[in-house]
């Protein structure tokens, strides 16, 4: 009997890291085409690892994108909370200010809390919510403030506003 070709599969089974009661599992099957001569149980144990490595190779980088994956939706999750949160605080700052106006100037600057600055006459941005000059720094590094609707973001999410010279 003369062996022509030879087929290997391999496979790996394991849990997705994150989910429960969910499995992946990787699977290749290889085919290869004998060379007249060639020692048949060689060319099957070459195959077969070749079919190995490429299946745990396939693994491992499953593996490093669902943790990608997981730590990148952990990240937005938590940027869009803390988002919320100061803008919330943003709002009952600019509250107590309307009721409590004596708790703004130097008693102010004792706290950590951002006071609203006046922006720099050679920076001034349109608020992209509002559409108001208003926008001066916000107390937090590379993020802007609009006076009229509390927005804080980020500055390049900021309109630089040229006025007119006479």
């Amino acid at each position: 009997m003369q062996v022509q070709t030879i087929q290997v599969s391999a496979g790996r089974t394991f849990n997705h890291p994150h989910e429960q009661y969910s499995n992946l599992r990787p699977s290749v099957t290889m085919t290869a085409t004998l060379e007249p001569g060639e020692d048949v149980a060689a060319a099957t144990k070459a195959l077969q690892a070749q079919a190995e490595q490429l299946v745990e190779d396939h693994k491992q980088n499953l593996l490093k994108s669902l943790e990608d994956l997981f730590d990148l939706t952990e990240r937005q999750r938590e940027l869009v909370q803390l988002s919320a949160q100061l803008e919330a605080a943003q709002r009952r700052i600019e509250q107590i200010r309307k009721v409590r106006p004596e708790l703004t100037g130097a008693m102010f600057a004792e706290s950590h809390i951002p006071e609203k600055p006046e922006p720099k006459e050679s920076e001034e941005f349109e608020c992209p919510r509002c559409s108001n000059h208003h926008c001066g720094p916000s107390g937090l590094p590379g993020h802007l403030l609009c006076r009229d609707c509390g927005l804080s973001a980020v500055k390049s999410d900021f309109i630089p506003f040229e006025k007119e010279r006479s």
